[in-house]
């Protein structure tokens, strides 16, 4: 269940080790200070479980939009209305408040869910994509850096690709950003608090709080709650 009583709003590096296993799936979860809330699944390949076993470990994402994004593996998700089957970088954002569905993962894989517990119930069709073959790039950062975001109906979700020796810094925002790595890594500062970002750990950025840093060669994402309203941050 997660904690609805999150108090902390300063920047926190926090790490993905395993907290809950479940006869071939390992789970690791970070709530933010806004309630934005990463999940990840290490998956052994076979295992099966679905929309009700997650409900029952997360209880106030009942409902809420999940974008799910498959980093490694291979994987089939299906309900009785659709089926999507997710191989690398394939994402399905469910919407709709009628979320029963099952996983069936037919290689090692790993998937992550974001979520926030304070989003709005909303009721469409889930969406499908893959993040390289389907968003369009943008220049968020410059040239070192090939952003593609995600507009979700409340939250926006960007996959980067930083080249090495990439320096960036932002001065702060007011929507909650965690940010984490599947490849590769980060020197990265959140105000005073400075640490390698690698496939091990992620960053939760406190509100308005100026954070940047130096790129060894990194893949990752930055999670945005509220979602971002900047034009180019839009589909």
């Amino acid at each position: 269940m997660l904690d609805n009583n999150i108090t902390q709003t300063d920047s926190k590096y926090f790490d993905f080790k395993t907290k809950k296993e479940n006869d071939g799936l390992y789970i690791y979860h970070h709530v933010g200070w806004s309630g934005l809330t990463i999940i990840k699944f290490d998956i052994k390949k076979g295992k099966n479980l679905d929309g009700s076993f997650i409900d029952s470990l997360y209880p106030d994402l009942y409902k809420k939009e999940k974008i799910f994004v498959n980093t490694k593996g291979s994987l089939d998700i299906k309900s009785l209305e659709y089926q999507f089957s997710l191989e690398k970088f394939d994402v399905v954002d469910l919407i709709s408040g009628s979320q029963g569905y099952q996983i069936t993962c037919l290689e090692d894989s790993t998937v992550f869910i974001i979520s926030s517990n304070n989003l709005t119930n909303y009721n469409e069709k889930p969406i499908f994509f893959n993040f390289k073959k389907d968003i369009e790039t943008k220049d968020l950062w410059g040239g070192q850096c090939i952003s593609r975001p995600y507009e979700g109906k409340g939250l926006t979700l960007v996959l980067f690709d930083l080249k090495e020796g990439f320096k960036f810094e932002d001065k702060g925002h007011s929507n909650e950003q965690i940010t984490w790595v599947i490849d590769g890594s980060v020197d990265f500062y959140a105000n005073d608090n400075r640490q390698t970002l690698t496939s091990d750990n992620g960053l939760d950025i406190g509100p308005n709080h100026k954070h940047g840093g130096v790129s060894a060669g990194a893949i990752g994402f930055d999670a945005f709650f509220p979602k971002r309203s900047e034009m180019k941050y839009k589909k």
